[in-house]
């Protein structure tokens, strides 16, 4: 069974979904202070907020809950699982913790030797199977349990038929991710035309959704489209505001392709600047792309310079090991 499989949906193929939003503390709870620095992606101040707090008040199921979500999104899965299980232990009715629960469970499987995978896997699917049956109207967990049936052997419940399941249901409560869902299982069947083709249709009903253009970009990717895909991220970058997955896309583009390395250049850098949120890009990948950018500009000094910050920030990145080995 491949790693690759069953990694957390934050570092999924396809960025598909904002980010499970906090519940009952709101900003104005003891938990506020934590909640905010979470939520403006200062992980490591969070954590130093919620791991004090959750072990002094044991039956906060809030506080445990973040705590588990900061821990996976500073990718410390086997802490996440501790925390996020005390978290549905204690609100056994709350979907979304078993939603965290099972991508903490999935990242688990990364790294877990060959002869753990398979229950680890066992116990991802029947993770967010649990958090569907509580809440069939949490598309996060619907959308992780169909990334799960495509990414899965069919000996681990994986399947084409459960991710249809799963995307007929999210396309009932909501449009636009009921496209993506189902572009997303196009492009998995090498079928980019059907996904392009409802994409185009859904960008039609709601231009305004950067998640339709980023699977778009994604299906024109897959044909090496590669005008067709940086226009369908440019067109995301408009705006006052930085749209990062579009910048760090921008930037993966031009890595594969060869082409718009400047403009690649440019949007990376800026993209190492921020802190991305648990469903965008880690900043070593885009460190790893920026290496790739350089490489194919010439400058190999750079190039190297990147791949090795690269694994400082995640030491586990074979692309990133095999692209530095290749350099000499």
């Amino acid at each position: 069974m491949s790693g690759k499989a069953f990694q957390p949906m934050a570092i999924a193929v396809l960025v598909l979904l904002p980010s499970v939003a906090g519940a009952a503390g709101g900003a104005d709870g003891p938990l506020a202070p934590g909640i905010q620095a979470f939520n403006a992606h200062r992980y490591e101040e969070a954590r130093a907020f919620f791991e004090p707090y959750a072990r002094r008040n044991p039956q906060d199921a809030e506080a445990a809950f973040y705590l588990g979500k900061t821990w996976l999104t500073l990718r410390k899965p086997d802490a996440a699982a501790e925390w996020l299980e005390k978290a549905a232990a204690l609100a056994p009715g709350r979907s979304d913790y078993y939603d965290w629960l099972g991508r903490a469970y999935g990242s688990q499987a990364v790294e877990a030797s060959v002869f753990a995978k398979a229950g680890l896997a066992k116990k991802t699917k029947e993770t967010w199977e649990k958090a569907v049956a509580l809440d069939p109207n949490n598309l996060d967990a619907r959308t992780d349990l169909m990334t799960y049936a495509l990414q899965a052997p069919g000996f681990l419940g994986g399947g084409l038929d459960l991710a249809r399941q799963q995307a007929a249901e999210i396309q009932k409560r909501d449009g636009v991710r009921g496209a993506v869902a189902y572009a997303t299982i196009a492009l998995h069947e090498k079928d980019p035309a059907t996904a392009e083709k409802g994409l185009k249709e859904a960008i039609q009903r709601w231009p305004a959704e950067p998640r339709l253009r980023l699977t778009l970009g994604a299906a024109y990717e897959s044909q090496k489209k590669w005008d067709a895909a940086f226009d369908a991220y440019e067109a995301m970058a408009k705006g006052d505001a930085p749209n990062w997955d579009a910048l760090y896309q921008i930037g993966k583009t031009a890595a594969l392709s060869g082409q718009r390395l400047d403009r690649a250049e440019e949007c990376l850098k800026r993209y190492l600047g921020h802190t991305p949120g648990p469903d965008s890009a880690p900043l070593a990948n885009a460190q790893f792309r920026l290496g790739q950018v350089y490489e194919k500009k010439g400058n190999k000094t750079a190039a190297r310079t990147a791949y090795q910050e690269a694994l400082k920030l995640d030491p586990r990145l074979e692309d990133a090991k095999k692209a530095l080995a290749s350099l000499g």
